[in-house]
């Protein structure tokens, strides 16, 4: 039977997340999601995500949306959560690529350092590291969970490649080989 992973576009409906620079996160992480979803197929993964298109499933309140998403996890009996979304900060020179999980030193720690360096050496990035967060998808899904932050939409340079189909499909094709290399125990 095939690993299950469970792939969670973040934001979408009436909530774009942030906006700067030309960049809606909403849009960049439905496509970055998008070719994740595809590249993890193609590794013999079984995918489901959250959102195919901009409204579909999203619901309001966001706090209701947030936990719809663990719960459809849940439900599905994914092995896997990951949230794709893009950073935005009022430091137009903040950048980095992050992953975030509920608990440090768990193995959705694990799974995010392998995500975590594989997207870094890959991109060149600068490694915000795996931090701890309270994230609602992160506390209430039942397997490994993790949240990226692809980079930072108030970044110029980082904006660029947040629209940029290429580059969406190059750090969506790292996070792939990351899950991959830690679900097979192929991480170093």
């Amino acid at each position: 039977m095939a690993v299950k992973i469970f792939v969670d576009p973040g934001h979408g409906g009436t909530n774009p997340g942030a906006v700067a620079n030309g960049v809606t996160e909403a849009q960049v992480n439905l496509s970055v999601a998008t070719y994740l979803a595809n590249d993890l197929r193609n590794l013999g993964y079984d995918v489901r995500m959250y959102r195919t298109n901009n409204d579909e499933n999203v619901i309001s309140p966001i706090a209701a949306d947030l936990r719809k998403r663990a719960q459809t996890a849940n439900e599905w009996g994914a092995d896997y959560f990951i949230s794709i979304h893009s950073n935005s900060s009022v430091n137009p020179a903040a950048n980095g690529f992050e992953t975030y999980v509920y608990r440090l030193g768990s193995r959705s720690a694990q799974l995010a350092q392998s995500i975590q360096d594989t997207v870094v050496a890959a991109l060149g990035m600068r490694d915000g590291g795996v931090r701890q967060a309270n994230f609602s998808v992160l506390r209430n899904t039942n397997m490994p969970a993790v949240l990226v932050e692809l980079g930072y939409v108030s970044n110029p340079t980082e904006a660029l490649n947040l629209n940029s189909p290429a580059w969406q499909q190059k750090v969506a094709s790292a996070i792939a080989d990351g899950i991959n290399k830690f679900v097979t125990g192929q991480q170093s």
